[in-house]
């Protein structure tokens, strides 16, 4: 279903790419000055345009009134499926056929797919910001009908409750602000369409240019068309292939590899896994490993390096079909690769585990609440609603997002976590896998330090987002503002459901719970003022330019 205006510049992109998936389109020629209707008309795949009359303006545009014939026409032809695109947006190839197969497939015709709009810039190759999401596809039936306000609306049948609203993976491409000269024209139409700001309070973001874009990624073999959803790897293993690799890093941890390097080789699995050791800094862990555990292979980096160089090393030295960090401060218990696998085979392309805390000081308490208040143990295995703060991966996974960023000295997981969950991967808690982590808070000195610069990597997160456009200055400074009151009473909310040993540990340590969480969020205002956030708040808050006409 096809509303344009204006577009016959789009159309011979836009309908190849439609016709990747659909039998046919419906249009509809909104007025338009241009070639638009005679475009729409000797196209093979339109076989219905419907017209309103000629004006030069976009006074008076009735998007409702315009969806709503389409429609009809679309419910006249028995279409068993309807997907709303307008001219200037486009869908990635690969995600056009996955779009045919899954409503030649599993797709359910009670529910409507939301999909993300994606804002390109400059060309295909390259985007900024959130994306939009919207409601686009869904099975047409006698009786539905569309929302009746004029501009801006979701154009899925009001007989579809917003509980049989799903998301999925399947991109749209936005090309309506590809130079600064297409979004100061996109503004113009809605100051013409919208002048009393009626549907929406403002269109000033429209103009608003990008500090740096992502480049457009591919889209991966195994992310599900519903958001968050398992899909099998069902490809057989090859004869010398590892179920699992097992990585543990390791920077100056001589006096601690012995206990992580034993627990990760006493796995009782018949799974075939293979157990590296990634190595930097000056002491002489190299050297224990090679003569102590001479089946365990070795990365030896040379000098101390960041995290995330340590486990892209990890990952281009590794076979394995799936793959995890443990650090050299983390104990695997005999059946963690068995029960990650099993996870994992499950279709869970990441899988988190209950990790129980090896540190009995105090402060080594208050640190486990801060990193597991969201796992603890005794609870059922399940999807996780939200990106996880460790997992192991599929190893493929890695490789669409180019590696852990090797630019910062803590949360480099968390970037990649946070991409792979937001591309549409699901990840599982996997309950009954346990882990003890040994964590270096032993004492509230150290735990203070830990926890600051864990904020300081959360701030680098956000000044990204910042410069991608994902997040305006103001929404960082605000979310910032409300972290630490809302991360002590949603661990306070989580520790109340616990046993009561786990509860007994919380009241010994609330105290440090709170500095620790103070602490990080210290760190992540520091970093943020260091990262220029009070210089973009004040930028932000001055009058735009004069808009182009």
């Amino acid at each position: 279903m096809l509303p344009a205006r204006n577009a016959a510049h789009h159309l011979e992109a836009h309908l190849a790419a439609v016709a990747r998936y659909a039998d046919l389109v419906v249009a509809l020629d909104d007025g338009s000055t241009d070639d638009t209707r005679a475009v729409l008309e000797s196209h093979p795949l339109v076989k219905v345009v419907l017209t309103n009359p000629r004006r030069d303006r976009y006074a008076g545009w009735d998007d409702a009134a315009n969806r709503a014939r389409l429609l009809e026409a679309t419910l006249e032809l028995g279409a068993s499926w309807a997907m709303s695109l307008d001219a200037d947006e486009l869908m990635d190839p690969d995600d056009a056929d996955a779009l045919g197969r899954f409503v030649r497939g599993e797709a359910d015709p009670t529910r409507a797919y939301l999909f993300p709009v994606y804002r390109m810039i400059v060309d295909l190759a390259h985007t900024w910001g959130p994306p939009l999401w919207v409601g686009r596809l869904f099975a047409p039936r006698p009786g539905h009908t569309l929302p009746s306000e004029r501009l801006h609306f979701v154009p899925v049948p009001t007989q579809i409750p917003r509980d049989r609203w799903v998301r999925t993976t399947l991109r749209i491409q936005h090309l309506g602000g590809l130079t600064a000269e297409d979004r100061h024209r996109r503004l113009a139409k809605y100051d013409d369409a919208d002048p009393d700001r009626r549907w929406q309070e403002s269109y000033d973001h429209l103009v608003d240019e990008p500090a740096r874009s992502r480049p457009w990624p591919g889209r991966g073999r195994l992310l599900p068309v519903v958001a968050h959803e398992p899909v099998v790897d069902d490809a057989p293993l090859g004869s010398d292939e590892p179920t699992m690799s097992v990585v543990i890093i390791s920077r100056d941890e001589e006096r601690l590899i012995d206990r992580a390097v034993k627990a990760a080789l006493a796995q009782d699995t018949d799974e075939h896994y293979e157990v590296i050791v990634v190595t930097s800094g000056s002491d002489d862990t190299v050297s224990r490993v090679r003569q102590t555990y001479p089946d365990v292979a070795v990365v030896d980096l040379g000098p101390s390096v960041l995290p995330g160089a340590a486990r892209n090393a990890g990952v281009a030295a590794s076979n394995g079909r799936w793959i995890t960090f443990p650090g050299s401060h983390v104990e695997l218990r005999p059946d963690t690769v068995a029960k990650r696998v099993a996870a994992h085979r499950m279709g869970w392309p990441m899988v988190t585990d209950t990790m129980l805390n090896g540190t009995q000081t105090t402060a080594g308490w208050a640190s486990w609440f801060l990193d597991n208040a969201g796992l603890l143990p005794d609870q059922p295995s399940r999807a996780i609603e939200g990106p996880p703060s460790r997992c192991s991966y599929h190893r493929s996974l890695l490789a669409e997002v180019g590696g852990f960023p090797e630019d910062r000295r803590t949360g480099e997981d968390s970037v990649v976590n946070e991409e792979l969950f937001a591309r549409g991967y699901g990840a599982w808690w996997a309950a009954d896998c346990v882990t003890v982590h040994h964590t270096p808070c032993e004492t509230v000195s150290i735990l203070i330090r830990h926890h600051a610069k864990r904020g300081r990597g959360r701030a680098q997160m956000l000044l990204d987002a910042m410069e991608l456009g994902e997040q305006t200055p103001r929404q960082v400074a605000s979310g910032a503002a409300r972290w630490l009151p809302g991360r002590l009473r949603w661990t306070h909310s989580q520790v109340r459901g616990a046993d009561r040993e786990i509860r007994a540990r919380y009241r010994r340590s609330v105290s440090l719970v709170a500095a620790g969480a103070t602490a990080a969020w210290v760190g992540c205002w520091v970093e943020l003022i260091r990262g220029g956030l009070v210089q973009r708040l004040v930028a932000s808050s001055r009058p735009r330019a004069t808009r182009w006409r």
